[in-house]
């Protein structure tokens, strides 16, 4: 995220380690205390964007979808009091452009989708190309493929994850492309498309003479389900099983939420390097009878979207470590809509418990009804996620985004918020504890976070955890970090920013989409207690 001179805001993270052997009162018991560094660069050419979907190779992040600013900040905070379609998420504030942004160098490389689409179309490859022949004739079905799904790339909020080269992208909220203007055109998609990022980014540069016919044909992959409708949920792999995890199927004139996580599996067709053959599991769910029904609606613990959603870690009853996720805050509660004598009251309550999906244990999911959020950090923003050996601990860190601690009454949003949210999960009790270590992490006056994205910094060497051989998005914090020595973790970019922290709209002095970068350092320092 881009622009402007330094701003840094430091807080401190204390994880209490506990000795093999017990302390007397005279021993000190070592604290890793892990300070962070927010710091504004000063890089200004990154695209505004939120909501968006994002890969990465190296120091090249590709970027497309979401919502940008066209005309006097049309990005940012949806009006909460208009319709919900052509005056709240205005046509013209949809991203049709597809980035390529280098956050070393600040430079910015961009094709509109239907340029993207020519340049494939009319590419020609060296005649003396062994495999020129099959080059030019996968080209037009790329094209088409790409025509077909052209949505993909300019869908709101829609659900992203990479693996190695290639990302995916499910579902996602908007209008078909022909259909900009059109209210009742509004839908969540069930859209599915696997991306091969270094291709991709090649093709944004215009540097299309470097694919071979492997990278093209490995390109795009599309297919669609109808289980797989959302928009504000995200997306995990854990093996070889994806998982959609929350969010809602919102409509010009309805929506129905998810209520679940939904397992599902993809391969590319063995008759078509374009088309994926895709396969839904039975879903995770409190409301396995009624699910996709107002019924589900109104009872499910799973009825969350556009909170965080986050990699886990978890203790089998071997001890062994196993891999999930976790839902902490999300909105909105099912009673957040009172009807009085026909009054209708929206209150607006996010949730402030968490639960813990763990597909491989008997029990696929866990409600934790005494974690309390307190309404901070409820809605989605950057995070990451720490793994303590010695404490049998994982902690997440939410930054910024919506919910300040306080409830504003009915019909308006927890306020915007910079505060930075510790959510520390115990392995051997099952049980979170979530404290705000920090008001201010931004250090600044405008709100940020929300509807950002945490990008790790790919010249670090950053460890990960591996859970029965497959790597998690979960650091391990013995090996990533070292002692008084500060390290360059990775990049809070983009979301909403908001001028005010009750903007209740977008344009001018209430909020906007950003195109700020702001860099995390980790400091370790041990210290006795």
């Amino acid at each position: 995220m881009k622009r402007f001179t330094l701003g840094s805001a430091m807080l401190i993270v204390l994880t209490t380690c506990f000795l093999s052997c017990k302390p007397t009162k005279e021993e000190a018991t070592p604290i890793p205390e892990y300070v962070v560094n927010v710091t504004q660069v000063t890089q200004q050419n990154a695209p505004a964007l939120q909501s968006y979907a994002h890969g990465v190779n190296g120091t090249d992040w590709l970027l497309f979808a979401g919502r940008t600013n066209r005309i006097n900040d049309d990005g940012g905070l949806h009006d909460l009091n208009a319709n919900y379609t052509n005056t709240s998420f205005l046509p013209l504030s949809y991203n049709d452009d597809i980035f390529v942004y280098n956050v070393d160098k600040d430079e910015v490389s961009a094709l509109s989708f239907n340029e993207m689409v020519s340049e494939i179309s009319s590419f020609t490859p060296a005649s003396g190309s062994t495999d020129a022949a099959a080059i030019s004739a996968l080209l037009p079905q790329i094209a088409s493929a790409l025509k077909a799904n052209g949505t993909v790339f300019r869908a709101t909020n829609p659900l992203v994850m990479q693996e190695g080269e290639y990302m995916y992208v499910v579902g996602g909220y908007g209008t078909p492309l022909d259909q900009t203007d059109n209210g009742n055109a509004y839908i969540t998609f069930d859209q599915v498309a696997k991306i091969n990022v270094p291709s991709m980014i090649n093709v944004i540069k215009g540097d299309l003479k470097s694919l071979t016919l492997a990278d093209w044909k490995s390109l795009v992959s599309f297919g669609k389900d109808s289980k797989l409708v959302s928009t504000g949920g995200e997306l995990f792999k854990i093996g070889s099983t994806f998982y959609l995890a929350g969010g809602h199927n919102f409509t010009a004139n309805s929506q129905q939420y998810v209520d679940a996580v939904y397992p599902f599996t993809m391969s590319v067709s063995a008759s078509n390097p374009l088309a994926l053959d895709i396969t839904v599991n039975a879903p995770i769910t409190d409301v396995p009878t009624t699910i996709g029904t107002p019924a589900a609606d109104a009872t499910s613990k799973f009825r969350r979207r556009d909170g965080p959603i986050v990699s886990a870690l978890y203790m089998d009853s071997n001890k062994n470590l196993t891999e999930g996720l976790a839902f902490y805050g999300g909105v909105f509660q099912p009673d957040s809509v009172v009807i009085v004598n026909k009054d209708t009251t929206s209150y607006l309550r996010a949730w402030n418990t968490a639960i813990y999906v763990t597909p491989s244990l008997s029990a696929k999911y866990t409600i934790d009804s005494d974690y309390n959020q307190k309404n901070f950090n409820v809605y989605a923003c950057a995070d990451f996620e720490l793994y303590d050996a010695v404490s049998g601990t994982v902690s997440t860190f939410l930054m910024g985004g919506i919910g300040d601690g306080t409830y504003q009454g009915p019909n308006t949003l927890s306020p915007f918020t910079n505060s930075l949210t510790q959510v520390r999960y115990d392995l051997n009790t099952g049980k979170s504890s979530p404290k705000v270590i920090d008001q201010n992490i931004f250090g600044s006056s405008s709100f940020y976070g929300a509807e950002t994205e945490f990008i790790f910094n790919s010249n670090q060497p950053i460890s990960f955890m591996t859970v029965n051989g497959d790597a998690t998005e979960v650091i391990d914090a013995d090996k990533t970090f070292q002692e008084g020595q500060g390290f360059d973790l990775g990049f809070i970019y983009g979301g909403i920013e908001a001028f005010e922290n009750t903007p209740g709209t977008f344009g001018r002095g209430k909020s906007a989409a950003s195109n700020k970068i702001w860099k995390v350092t980790v400091t370790k320092n041990t210290v006795n207690n």
